[in-house]
């Protein structure tokens, strides 16, 4: 499977916008969160992209970055940009050393209302023509008109497309397109198409809409307002024997010690009632039904890999996980050191933000089977919800 690098252009000027406040439009709240935030969370949260490389004005970099520290977004690579468009790319594209068959997606910074549907359409038509974007249907009747604005013509709708963002390519055919001219490229399609290869339009979405005037910021809103979904909270409950001869793992931290939580798979009570959480929050039954503890593929498995396997269902859905809370009951041994570490392990299994993972440990003051050392628990909770622009 080629790998998936996007390039997120977020150099713009943005004077159409007016004056804002902000630096550009790209910063402009959304529904309380920055425009290019929202863009970003939408790509990483889709779990289709490898590798991200975001572009804004040099003198923009610094407040960017603290922007992706304040929103927990990690792992992305921003650069400056350059003077156009299509030299901002340009310049992202020399960031990735990829082979030339992987996919290279570019995709407005200030297109945040993409589906992960219309994302994964487009990928796919790439993957197999090697060039496709999205577009939508023109509904109204187009004109031709002189400088005079006179018409001179009616052009026929059923061959018109509006273009939209990600549009995405094979690596080795993108780097032949930016080889050449770049002058009077307004989009991507455009240097592809002068190499005389066709790029094959996929089916785009309304809501899709590039923020670049007032009236679009409200528009956007208007739509991000009518598909908010509901929030939804999932509990998770574990728990399992202490016997000697096991390993204890708990967030996929071995920790020292002379007892093991006896399991079928590696026994991690903590992942298991995250697990539990997350598919009791979207009605997807529990882990036993999805995992069956008899089941010999299962047997000694570890749990974060099972643990994926229900974040990648949660997204197959439509849903974003928001934040988890989890707490280890244990009489011993002591938590405290490992617990960052688990978190870290959560997150990095879901693709989340450490941020939204929470860990604490309580013992029962040495009453019940936890007291006497006979077994150890673990609540959790969930808060998800569907994707806001799906």
């Amino acid at each position: 499977m080629p790998k998936v690098y996007c390039i997120v252009p977020a150099a713009g000027s943005g004077t159409r916008m007016g004056k804002t406040g902000f630096p550009t439009k790209q910063y402009l709240l959304l529904g309380g969160i920055p425009v290019l935030v929202r863009t970003l969370r939408t790509l990483q949260q889709s779990n289709l992209i490898d590798e991200m490389i975001v572009a804004v004005r040099p003198e923009d970099v610094d407040y960017a970055r603290g922007l992706f520290e304040d929103y927990g977004l990690a792992g992305i690579k921003l650069i400056a940009g350059g003077e156009t468009r299509s030299h901002t790319v340009k310049g992202a594209l020399a960031e990735i050393q990829g082979d030339p068959g992987d996919l290279v997606a570019i995709h407005d910074g200030a297109r945040p209302l993409l589906t992960r549907q219309a994302l994964a359409r487009v990928l796919e038509a790439a993957r197999i023509h090697g060039a496709a974007a999205l577009g939508v249907a023109v509904w109204d009747t187009v004109k031709r008109v002189d400088e005079a604005g006179f018409v001179t013509g009616t052009l026929p709708r059923t061959q018109l497309r509006l273009i939209q963002t990600p549009q995405v390519f094979t690596l080795d055919l993108l780097r032949r397109a930016y080889r050449q001219d770049l002058t009077g490229a307004t989009d991507d399609c455009a240097l592809v198409e002068r190499l005389g290869v066709p790029v094959k339009l996929v089916e785009g979405e309304r809501t899709n809409l590039k923020i670049t005037t007032p009236e679009d910021l409200k528009m956007a809103e208007m739509y991000l307002k009518g598909t908010q979904p509901p929030l939804r909270i999932g509990h998770g409950y574990d728990v399992h024997r202490l016997e000697p001869g096991r390993k204890l793992i708990l967030g996929g931290v071995e920790i020292p010690h002379h007892l093991g939580l006896l399991g079928h798979s590696d026994a991690d009570c903590l992942v298991h009632a995250l697990m539990d959480a997350l598919l009791g929050a979207v009605a997807l039954g529990d882990i036993g039904q999805h995992f069956p503890a008899g089941d010999p593929a299962y047997a000694g498995i570890d749990s974060l890999v099972l643990l994926r396997q229900v974040g990648d269902l949660l997204r197959d859905r439509g849903y974003v996980i928001y934040n988890l809370d989890a707490t280890v009951v244990a009489q011993r041994p002591r938590l405290a050191p490992y617990r960052e570490k688990m978190r870290e392990n959560i997150a990095r299994t879901l693709d989340i933000p450490v941020e939204q993972v929470h860990v604490k440990a309580t013992t029962t003051e040495g009453l019940g089977p936890v007291g006497e050392e006979k077994c150890i628990e673990a609540h959790a909770v969930a808060l998800v919800g569907g994707n806001p622009h799906d």
